[in-house]
Order: C-alpha cells, then sequence, then structure tokens
C-alpha cells in the first residue's frame, strides 16, 4: 500500500490536540501526517479541558506534570456556564457529598431537608469548595484527592507544546496556506462553524464548541480518538466514515441537551427526547437517567437541573434506612470535613 497523508487544519491548539494523537497512532503504522496552522488564534481564554486530559496523555505518553509546569496550568473542577436569567452555574466534575447504601447523595439531602434546614446542596461539593478556593492544591495533592479535574492551559504553551511533540513523533508542520491539499488522502478541518460533524469522502470536520468550558477540549480529544480506532485505508473506508459520524452526532446531540437545559425558559417544556426524560425522572424521583455516548458527567447534570429549578417530588425510599438523627449528624459532620479538607489544602 502506497503511503497515506493527512492533513489537519486548525490553530495550533486544536492540530496539536489531534496532530499529537495521531501521531503517536497514526503515524506507527508507516503513515503521512501533515499540520498546517492557522497562526490567527485570536481567543485569549485559556484552553479548558475535562479530566478525560489524563487518559489521552497517558496513552500517547504525554508527562501532564511537565505540561503543567510548562503551559501555565491551573486545576478545573468544574465547568462554569450561563443560563437562561443570566446567571451561571458550576457543574462540579465529580459527585456531591459521598454515596451511601448505593444511593447517591442528594436523596438523602432531599430527606433530610424535609426534617430541617439544609445548607444548600452545593456546599456538600469537594469538588466546588476547591475550585472556588483561593489557592488550588498541587497537582500531586490534587492526584490524592477523591475529585476528578481537568486542567487549564495557556492556549499558546500548550499547542505549541502539542506541536513539539506531534513534530518529534514525525509530523510535519506548516502554516496554512502553504500545505498541498491536493496531495492529502484526508483533510481534517477544526472550525466553529462547521454545523454538524462529518467524515465524508476526503474530508473529515470537527465542529468545535466552546460555549461551556472544556467542550472544545472534548470535541478534539474524541474526534482523534474515534478516528484512530475507526481508520482504515482511506481510499475504501466509506463504513467507517458512516460509524464516525454517527458517532459524533450522537454525542453531539447530548451536548444539545445540556445546552438547552442551561437556556430555555422552562427546563420541563423541552421538545428534546432525552432531556424531557432526564427531567421527568428525575422530578418523579431525583435519579438522573443516562444515554448513550454521554458526554457530561451525572454530577454536572445534577448541578445544571439544581440550578435552573428542577427538584424532585420525594428522596428515594432507600434513603428512609437511615434515622433521623444519624442523617442530620452525618450530613453536618460531611459538610465539616469538606471545609476542614479545603483549609488543609489552603495552608499547605
Amino acid at each position: 500500500m502506497s503511503a497515506e497523508r493527512i492533513l489537519v487544519r486548525g490553530t495550533p491548539v486544536q492540530a496539536g490536540v489531534i496532530g499529537a494523537y495521531l501521531a503517536s497512532r497514526w503515524l506507527a503504522a508507516g503513515r503521512a501526517l501533515e499540520l498546517a496552522i492557522d497562526p490567527e488564534d485570536n481567543t485569549a481564554a485559556p484552553f479548558v479541558t475535562r479530566p478525560s486530559i489524563h487518559r489521552l496523555h497517558g496513552e500517547i505518553g504525554l508527562p501532564t506534570d511537565q505540561l503543567f509546569a510548562r503551559c501555565g496550568g491551573s486545576p478545573v473542577l468544574a465547568a462554569e456556564a450561563q443560563t437562561a436569567d443570566g446567571s451561571s452555574v458550576q457543574l462540579p466534575f465529580s459527585a456531591f457529598g459521598v454515596p451511601r447504601g448505593g444511593l447517591e447523595f442528594h436523596q438523602y439531602w432531599l430527606r433530610a431537608s424535609r426534617l430541617s434546614e439544609q445548607a444548600d446542596l452545593t456546599e456538600f461539593s469537594l469538588s466546588l469548595a476547591l475550585q472556588n478556593a483561593a489557592h488550588k492544591p498541587p497537582l500531586a495533592q490534587l492526584a490524592q484527592l477523591p475529585v476528578e479535574f481537568g486542567i487549564a492551559f495557556d492556549r499558546a504553551a500548550y499547542g505549541n507544546a502539542l506541536l513539539s511533540f506531534a513534530k518529534a513523533g514525525g509530523a510535519s508542520v506548516v502554516e496554512s496556506g502553504n500545505e498541498q491539499e491536493q496531495d492529502a488522502d484526508l483533510v481534517i478541518q477544526c472550525s466553529p462553524d462547521a454545523g454538524a460533524p462529518k467524515w465524508h469522502g476526503q474530508e473529515l470536520t470537527i465542529a468545535l464548541e466552546s460555549d461551556i468550558p472544556g467542550l472544545e477540549w472534548h470535541h478534539l480529544s474524541s474526534a482523534a480518538r474515534r478516528f484512530a480506532s475507526l481508520a482504515a485505508p482511506l481510499s475504501n473506508c466509506a463504513p467507517e466514515q458512516a460509524e464516525w459520524t454517527r458517532l459524533a452526532v450522537a454525542e453531539n446531540e447530548r451536548v444539545a441537551d445540556m445546552r438547552e437545559l442551561l437556556s430555555i425558559n422552562d427546563p420541563l417544556a423541552s421538545s428534546r427526547p432525552a432531556l424531557q426524560r432526564k427531567a421527568e425522572v428525575f422530578v418523579a424521583c431525583g435519579r438522573i437517567p443516562t444515554e448513550d455516548y454521554e458526554v457530561f458527567t451525572p454530577p454536572e447534570w445534577l448541578a445544571a437541573l439544581w440550578a435552573r429549578g428542577v427538584r424532585p417530588r420525594r428522596s428515594d425510599r432507600m434513603a428512609e434506612r437511615l434515622p433521623d438523627a444519624q442523617l442530620l449528624d452525618w450530613l453536618d459532620q460531611l459538610r465539616g470535613q469538606i471545609a476542614s479538607l479545603t483549609r488543609q489544602v489552603q495552608a499547605a
């Protein structure tokens, strides 16, 4: 088989994410990879990643701790998004409280709130306490805590680090306009204005969204991982193209569900079937149905539903197994432990 050549177009960090992953997977198969960099990156905001960054870095051998130091890294334990009324909500990557007896913490909170006035549910989140603390713990310490976290990098520094990694793996890097598109077997286009993601013929388009921090990272890393797992000889891969597109569109639907939940005036009046099901089941019994190809974690969905004023009519009956006094004492202890641990992290 003759050498196949992929051309990736995007800003340094966009082409860098795709290029770094494919350099470790695609080039190992004796194929060619060229990254055409658009030097115009007008986004000054940090490049926020989700907790999946640790898995992806591990897969390709990138040292997260070194990149954290080199690229102005800062831990991110929750994504902040805007709601319909203009307020903001923090979506924590880790669970509220701690589960007990196979039951989520918020079910116990719901029961306790009917016994006496309780602190808001958000005050039982270690993730939110650390996210809003004046000083975030170093990576080594954070890795020892029961929380998931992403990293916010300086966009330019992280992009350059990824491009250097891709070049070291054998990829070539050129400025946009100097690439030889007509010789490419596949062009991967990173675009914020692409509409739906699609792989058809000689073009694969990654539709980027960044209204919720971490989404841009998710779309890029997920697209690269999915492509590498499906890639076949590019001259004959129509089934792989269709499957890549199907999975990408399915993920985008889950993102659209979250976006609607945050933006619609009445969260219980959505016409989106999956979101409607989530809201109805949550109101009925406090549980959050999980769809195929979810992007957001259950704690993120819980935080979004809570912020939009959606509340369960009752708590799960399993929460009744804990005696009233023991339940209230446990919640007080847990809240105190979160505050104490946050203070300890700040003092370290």
